[in-house]
């Protein structure tokens, strides 16, 4: 009698672990995930033959598993995204956070484009430049100025015969014709520098971005020292990613030219270049052992994460 039990109890045993092994099966890793590159990535395992998910109510797709292990790559959005998976029966939601564009793609190609501009130029003819950049800003400044200086005038002589106004109409003239000749002044400097302008611009143009970026994931440039690529969503830059080969930061030629690019990129999405090249400087000294990551580069706003492996050099452009 007491065989039997056991083997009731034995029989009973199997029965449950055989119906445990019968039911479906699926898990993440984690619930919530933060925007910290060009793509969140949702690790889980199930038991079954396919996971479906669906970002929000977007359509349904489907990745199969390798070993009961399977991975879903969400693009980061302006907007924070809900992410429904399911593996036979079985369900979980997945939250991502959202984050801020770098910026509006044309603009940051113009800005990229135009430094990549002053690094082919001597250090004499781009100090020059800058210093001309400089004084037509202040001109456009001092133009807009007088204008608005002028309307007043214009509607309190008009309105009263204010003399004051009228007087300050005169004076207003005289600045406008001063303001004037300095254009024209301007204008002979800048007709001196466009050749070398144009050479310049001939010399950068393999270097620049192109002309529009589709929406999606994808590479604006892809050479064999340096990679570029972007997550663009309706012309807004949601993240970047520079992607070079280590040992390209021990050749000197091929260092200095990611150096310059990455200085350019910096600059183009807000950040102050001078900062963040020092701050990256110091965590690459820091950094000369098995390390895989480094600590997070802040700037205006902007945050470069660092990812390193055995043979590549990561850097993610996120606000």
């Amino acid at each position: 009698m007491k065989k039997i039990s056991v083997l009731v109890l034995a029989l009973a045993f199997v029965a449950l672990f055989l119906t445990g092994c019968g039911q479906d099966q699926l898990s993440v890793s984690n619930h919530h995930l933060k925007a910290d590159g060009l793509a969140v990535v949702i690790k889980g395992k199930t038991n079954q033959e396919r996971v479906t998910y669906q970002i929000d109510n977007g359509s349904k797709k489907t990745v199969k598993p390798e070993s009961s292990a399977y991975t879903v790559m969400i693009p980061v959005q302006e907007k924070a995204q809900m992410v429904y998976l399911k593996a036979g029966s079985q369900k979980e939601t997945v939250r991502v956070d959202k984050t801020q564009p770098l910026g509006n793609y044309s603009q940051i190609k113009q800005k990229f484009d135009q430094g990549l501009v002053l690094t082919k130029l001597s250090a004499q003819d781009q100090k020059a430049v800058m210093s001309m950049q400089k004084q037509a800003q202040q001109l456009k400044a001092q133009q807009a100025e007088i204008q608005k200086k002028v309307a007043a005038d214009q509607k309190a002589v008009a309105q009263s015969q204010d003399q004051q106004a009228a007087a300050d109409l005169q004076k207003q003239a005289q600045a406008g014709e001063k303001l004037k000749q300095e254009a024209q002044q301007l204008q002979q400097k800048q007709a001196v520098l466009k050749p070398k302008l144009a050479q310049a611009q001939e010399a950068a143009k393999k270097d620049q971005l192109p002309t529009q970026a589709k929406n999606g994931i994808h590479d604006l440039q892809k050479k064999k020292n340096f990679q570029l690529r972007a997550n663009v969503k309706d012309e807004k830059v949601n993240a970047l990613a520079l992607v070079v080969p280590t040992k390209a930061m021990k050749n000197k030629t091929q260092a200095r030219d990611f150096i310059l690019k990455f200085s350019m990129l910096s600059s183009a999405v807000g950040a102050d270049p001078k900062a963040v090249l020092k701050q990256f400087k110091k965590q690459m000294n820091t950094n000369k052992s098995t390390k895989t990551t480094a600590k997070t580069i802040h700037s205006n706003g902007v945050d470069f994460s660092i990812g390193i492996s055995a043979d590549h050099l990561y850097i993610y452009l996120l606000k």
